[in-house]
């Protein structure tokens, strides 16, 4: 088994991140990550990954993760998309057409999360979110991630059940702290990228939350 960390963002990639990334394999290590994924905002890899797979002999791979009219999306096994792709559908296509997987990111964080940090009810049922076009254009859903409010993670792993889909989890750090506190469990060894595709199309994982009771509420990390 392998335990990765499948959404990072550094603050060479992503603006809005204050992970330095020459800590970034140390905090993994720290956090007993067997390796970690690199998505930064954008439709692009950023080259960051081969570089500290290389330079810390761990496993680094890089994905992207970008925006739709459905939601975010994570990306893996492409070097990019083309800039001008906004429709999920498309994006499903191009991904798919060049051996691509796609991961569905905090699906529910507007409607879920947000809510609940504003201290209101969250409106979205499970029956109107299983009827949704994006879950049938992804090879998993992130359901574990490290800004979601517990209920948004419960949620989740109830909609994937019901849909018969796979579950992810991912920090989504943007600080030092959160590396690791969401994670993926991979049943095989990943080596490379290539290995780590294989897996997500054969579905051989499983998401899991591994921040404490009190890093699950919404507002957590922005205290």
């Amino acid at each position: 088994m392998m335990k990765l960390d499948l959404h990072i963002h550094t603050n060479i990639g992503s603006g809005d991140s204050m992970i330095d990334y020459r800590e970034l394999v140390a905090l993994a290590k720290q956090a007993g990550l067997d390796g970690l994924c690199l998505t930064e905002h954008g439709m692009q890899k950023t080259g960051l990954g081969e570089k500290l797979a290389r330079e810390y002999e761990f496993l680094v791979i890089e994905g992207m993760e970008a925006g739709t009219e459905l939601g975010d999306i994570l990306i893996f096994g492409l070097d990019n998309v083309p800039r001008t792709m906004y429709r999920a559908v498309d994006m499903r296509q191009y991904v798919e057409k060049h051996g691509g997987v796609m991961i569905a990111a905090h699906p529910f964080r507007s409607e879920i999360t947000r809510a609940l940090s504003l201290k209101s009810k969250p409106k979205v049922t499970i029956e109107e979110a299983c009827g949704r076009p994006l879950f049938k254009l992804v090879d998993g859903v992130e359901a574990a991630n490290g800004w979601s409010a517990a209920e948004d993670v419960d949620f989740c792993f109830d909609l994937c059940s019901r849909l018969g889909m796979h579950t992810t989890g991912g920090s989504d750090a943007h600080m030092s702290r959160q590396v690791g506190c969401c994670a993926t469990v991979f049943e095989n060894d990943i080596r490379n990228e290539q290995d780590f595709v294989a897996e997500i199309k054969l579905g051989h994982f499983r998401g899991m939350d591994c921040r404490t009771q009190e890093q699950k509420s919404p507002n957590y990390w922005f205290s």
